[in-house]
């Protein structure tokens, strides 16, 4: 079995999704998507002719995310059209799904040279339609099992995580993300994108616009409840709506050699494990736990750690279960303060990772999602 190498990882900043005053609120989902796969191969000096496939992560494929999205985004981007493009769901887990499968195929020897990513755009990709659920589906499973929020809710209750707590976490992710933002530590890996201001002037959007500078405890402890009214979930101890995109080149050991190229690091171990979907936010624990197993490793020789932080809580939760010291746990902060734009989330979080083993000359990085519906994912990462 041959090894699958991560040779360049970019990402656009991630934006709110408002209609009214994101930044990205008149940029198209493919658009984004072919931006940020055209400044991926110019930036590792890659031949785009070259790569065999792209596979790019979305959750909501309707409207202008429709149509096999990875293919429109391709041909955007000016690649040749013989490039392939592929779009792969596993809602939360889409692009570190997209990464899987491309890391599957180099190892395999089935392909030499592919990108993986994703990229979601949550106030184009158009709500008409819901997902409907099965009803024996739900004979079997509470409705509430599919609600994100409520599980969540549920989840806190059971393991004794209170309000305080969640918007501690979530007051050190903004101030987290704005430190790494001031100190320059995400330039080399954001994608400039053209957007627009509030007030609608055309502006070059360089840095993630869903950090909260001025957030403060007192100001997240003033916010109501957003799913039960007595809960402890709220709009500043969530992640927000986003729109972001992000991509990953990926190379064969041969290929890398071919194109007298340097790979940033190996992909090394993945995962993916299944849970009661009323469970959904501990999906991780056994993920992590698996990927580390599979690498003949312990969690204590992971330096980087990232989780999705889809909520405070589900992020608290996994912390807890697994005994992880917070200090290697979203060390630049995470989705509560950068974003969750679904299915780019997990390509977010690898490009983030990559860029830090660089800079930082960390060994390990291990990433890890929840899944909705009850799943949980995880990669683990060697510096190479």
């Amino acid at each position: 079995m041959g090894e699958a190498w991560i040779v360049e990882a970019v990402r656009s900043p991630v934006a709110r999704a408002d209609p009214q005053k994101g930044a990205f609120r008149h940029v198209r989902p493919d658009d984004l998507a072919g931006n940020v796969l055209a400044s991926l191969v110019a930036r590792a000096k890659a031949n785009p002719a070259l790569i065999e496939d792209v596979l790019l992560g979305c959750v909501r494929q309707q409207g202008e995310q429709g149509f096999n999205i990875a293919r429109q985004a391709v041909l955007l981007a000016g690649f040749p059209q013989e490039v392939c493009g592929v779009t792969v769901n596993r809602n939360c887990g889409s692009s570190l799904e997209a990464l899987h499968q491309a890391a599957r195929a180099i190892r395999a020897g089935e392909a030499d040279l592919l990108i993986a990513g994703g990229v979601e755009h949550l106030d184009r990709a158009g709500w008409e339609v819901r997902p409907d659920l099965s009803p024996a589906m739900l004979q079997r499973f509470p409705a509430d099992s599919f609600h994100m929020g409520l599980i969540c809710e549920f989840l806190g209750r059971e393991k004794g995580i209170s309000r305080a707590e969640q918007d501690e976490f979530a007051q050190r992710s903004h101030e987290k993300a704005a430190a790494a933002t001031k100190a320059g530590l995400f330039q080399d890996e954001i994608i400039p994108i053209l957007g627009h201001a509030p007030e609608g002037a055309s502006t070059r959007i360089s840095q993630d616009q869903t950090i909260r500078l001025g957030s403060t405890l007192a100001a997240l402890a003033d916010l109501k409840p957003a799913f039960l009214p007595e809960g402890t979930i709220t709009a500043g101890n969530a992640s927000p709506l986003s729109v972001g995109a992000a991509a990953i080149l990926l190379a064969s050991e041969k290929k890398c050699q071919e194109l007298g190229v340097k790979p940033v690091a190996r992909v090394t171990a993945m995962a993916v494990t299944g849970i009661d979907p009323l469970h959904m936010g501990l999906g991780p624990v056994s993920a992590m736990q698996k990927v580390v197993q599979k690498a003949g490793l312990t969690m204590e020789q992971v330096e980087i750690i990232e989780i999705n932080e889809a909520f405070a809580v589900q992020t608290l939760a996994v912390v807890k279960e697994l005994s992880l010291p917070m200090e290697k746990v979203n060390q630049w902060g995470g989705a509560i303060a950068l974003g969750h734009p679904l299915g780019a989330t997990g390509a977010r979080m690898t490009t983030t990772a990559v860029h830090a083993m660089k800079r930082t000359g960390a060994r390990f990085a291990l990433l890890a999602m929840c899944i909705g519906g009850g799943q949980g994912m995880a990669t683990l990462l060697e510096k190479a």
